[in-house]
C-alpha cells in the first residue's frame, strides 16, 4: 500500500475551512489513484519500481500551501467585514442620537430629565424660535425654487413675465377733519355742527405689478416694469358720497437697460433726487410723509446712472436726467402744465456715495446723496418762474437699527409735494393793488428711525415737515383759489408704526399719525389718525 503521511495540523482550521479542505483532499486522492495504478502497471511491465510515496507527498504539500493562502485571504476578508459592521453600527447610534435630540430642541422637553430651570427654558425657547425661523426661510426658498417649475405668464414674446402685488386692507379712524379720510395729508379747521372725525376701511391701496425680463442688447440687460393701484379718480354715488370701489391708476411704468456700471431707464416714476421714503403700509397709495417733507410725484422721466467703484466695497453713483412734473391745483385755459408750456423739460442731477460697490444690497448699505432740480414754469407771457431745488438724503444702517431721511430747499416745488402742494401764490399787492404771482419758497425734510426687533418684527418712528416761508405771504392779498392748500404755510407729521410679519408673505401693521397744519394766519389744525393694516404680499 502507498504510504501517505498527512499532518494533523492541517485540520486545525475553522470548521467551514476544514470541510472545504477535506472535500478537496478526497477529490485529489480520487483523481490521483488511477494515475498511481497506471504508473505501477507500467513500471512492472518495464521491470523497475517507482516509489509513489514521494509523489503523493509533493502533491499534498502543494495543496496545503494553496489552502493556507486561501485561509489567509478569507481571514483578511472576514476582518474587513467585521470593521465595516462596527462602523455601520456606530453610524446608526449617531443617527439615533440626532433623532432623539431634534424633538427635544424643538419642543423644549427632555425625556431624560423633567426638572427645568429659567435658563433652560430660555435656551429651548430660543432654539425653537431659531428652528421655526429656519423652517420659514426654507419654505420661502422652496417657494421661489418652485417658480422655475411653474408655467410662465403667456406673452407674445418668449421672455418671462412675473406678476407680483400686495393685497392691502386698511381700517382707519380719524380724530379731526382731514383732506382725504382714507389717506390724509392736511388737517382742516373743525366747523361748528359738522362731524369732527371719520372712520372706515378701504382696499383701494392694493397694488399690482408686472416685471418683464427682455433680451440682451449687446452687453446690456433689458427689463420693464408696470405698477398700478386702485386709488385713482373720484367716484361718487347719487348722494355725493365717495365710493369704496377703486379706480385703477398707473403708479409707475419703466423700461430699463443695465450694463455692469451703467443704467438707462425711461418711464413714469418718482424723482430720483428724493429716492427714499419712510416705511409705512398705511400710506402705500402715496409715500409716507407726503406733504410733510417727502418730495414725490410720479412723473415722466428719463434717467442715466453711471457707477464708479473706487475702493473695495465703495462706489460713487452719478445720475442725470429729465422730468416733467405736474402742477397740482393749477387751472387755466391751456391744457398743458406750466413745465410742458415752457417747451423745456425739468433737469435733475444727483451724486451719491454707497459702501456697496456692486449696488446689489442697497437696502442694507450706507448711502449719502446730494441732488439738484431745475425747471421753467410758463403761465403766460408776463409770468414765468424758475423752479429749483437742492436736496440731500442719507441712509445709515447700524446692526439692529437704521436712520434714514431727506432734506430740501427750493422754489415752486408744488409739483413734487413741497410748499404745501403749491408752486405759486396769486393775489394783489397790498400797497399798489397790482396783480402779483410769486413762486413759493419752501424748505423741509423728514427722518425715520427703524428698530429691527427680530426677523419678523420692526418698529419705526418718523417725523417730517414742510415750510413755506412767511415772506411768500407778506404784503400779498390772496385771490380766491380752488386750491385748498392755497393759504397753508406749514405742515408737519409725527408718526410711528409696528410692522409684524408672522409669515413671509403676511403683514400686520398698526400705525399712529399726528398731523399739524397751519395757515399763514391762524392756529394749528390738528388731526390724529389711527390705522390698522393687514396685507398679503405675493
Amino acid at each position: 500500500m502507498d504510504r501517505i503521511a498527512i499532518r494533523s495540523s492541517t485540520f486545525s482550521l475553522h470548521p467551514i475551512r476544514r470541510r472545504f479542505t477535506f472535500v478537496a483532499l478526497l477529490l485529489t486522492l480520487s483523481c490521483a489513484a488511477p494515475a498511481g495504478q497506471t504508473a505501477l502497471g507500467s513500471a512492472a511491465r518495464s521491470g523497475y519500481v517507482v516509489d509513489t510515496a514521494d509523489a503523493n507527498s509533493s502533491r499534498l504539500a502543494e495543496m496545503e500551501d494553496r489552502l493556507n493562502k486561501v485561509t489567509v485571504a478569507l481571514t483578511r476578508t472576514q476582518k474587513a467585514l467585521q470593521e465595516s459592521s462596527e462602523q455601520i453600527q456606530q453610524l446608526r447610534v449617531q443617527i439615533e442620537a440626532m433623532r432623539t435630540q431634534m424633538p427635544v430642541n424643538a419642543a423644549g422637553v427632555s425625556g431624560a430629565t423633567t426638572a427645568t430651570s429659567p435658563s433652560s427654558n430660555e435656551n429651548t425657547s430660543a432654539v425653537a424660535q431659531s428652528l421655526e425661523s429656519i423652517q420659514e426661510e426654507q419654505n420661502a426658498v422652496q417657494a421661489e425654487i418652485k417658480q422655475h417649475d411653474q408655467t410662465k405668464v403667456e406673452t407674445s414674446s418668449k421672455y418671462p413675465v412675473r406678476i407680483s402685488g400686495l393685497a392691502l386692507f386698511n381700517a382707519f379712524f380719524n380724530a379731526g377733519v382731514v383732506d382725504n379720510v382714507e389717506l390724509p395729508t392736511l388737517a382742516f379747521p373743525r366747523a361748528s355742527g359738522a362731524s369732527h372725525g371719520s372712520a372706515g376701511a378701504t382696499l383701494r391701496q392694493t397694488v399690482l405689478a408686472l416685471d418683464a425680463t427682455g433680451p440682451r442688447l449687446g452687453s446690456a440687460r433689458s427689463s420693464a416694469r408696470i405698477g398700478v393701484d386702485f386709488f385713482g379718480g373720484t367716484s361718487s354715488n347719487m348722494y355725493g358720497y365717495n365710493s369704496a370701489a377703486g379706480v385703477m391708476r398707473m403708479r409707475e411704468a419703466m423700461a430699463r437697460l443695465d450694463w455692469d456700471k451703467t443704467t438707462v431707464d425711461v418711464g413714469y416714476s418718482r424723482p430720483f433726487i428724493s429716492p427714499l421714503s419712510p416705511d409705512s403700509y398705511a400710506t402705500v397709495a402715496q409715500p409716507a410723509l407726503a406733504g410733510s417733507g417727502n418730495l414725490w410725484s410720479w412723473s415722466p422721466q428719463l434717467r442715466v446712472e453711471q457707477r464708479v467703484p473706487f475702493l473695495d466695497g465703495h462706489a460713487l453713483a452719478l445720475e442725470g436726467g429729465f422730468i416733467y412734473p405736474q402742477s397740482p391745483g393749477y387751472t387755466a385755459i391751456q391744457l398743458d402744465s406750466p413745465v410742458e408750456s415752457s417747451r423745456h423739460p425739468g433737469y435733475e442731477g444727483r451724486v451719491s456715495y454707497r459702501n456697496a460697490g456692486d449696488f446689489s444690497d442697497i437696502e442694507h448699505s450706507f448711502e449719502f446723496g446730494i441732488g439738484a432740480y431745475s425747471s421753467n414754469l410758463f403761465y403766460n407771457s408776463s409770468t414765468r418762474i424758475h423752479a429749483w431745488a437742492v436736496t440731500g438724503d442719507w441712509r445709515i444702517p447700524v446692526k439692529w437699527f437704521e436712520l434714514r431721511g431727506e432734506i430740501y430747499r427750493g422754489r415752486s416745488l408744488g409739483g413734487l409735494g413741497g410748499g404745501a402742494y403749491k408752486d405759486t401764490l396769486t393775489g394783489k399787492d397790498a400797497v399798489t393793488g397790482l396783480a402779483v404771482t410769486r413762486g413759493v419758497e419752501a424748505a423741509g425734510g423728514w427722518s425715520q428711525l427703524k428698530l429691527r426687533l427680530g426677523q419678523t418684527f420692526e418698529a419705526n418712528a418718523m417725523f417730517g415737515f414742510d415750510n413755506a416761508f412767511s415772506s411768500n405771504f407778506e404784503g400779498l392779498v390772496l385771490s380766491p383759489s380752488p386750491n385748498p392748500f392755497q393759504a397753508y404755510a406749514r405742515n408737519s407729521t409725527v408718526a410711528g408704526n409696528l410692522i409684524f410679519r408672522p409669515r413671509t408673505y403676511l403683514i400686520l401693521s398698526p400705525e399712529y399719525r399726528r398731523i399739524l397744519s397751519r395757515r399763514y394766519s391762524g392756529t394749528d389744525n390738528v388731526a390724529n389718525v389711527f390705522t390698522i393694516t393687514a396685507g398679503y404680499q405675493f
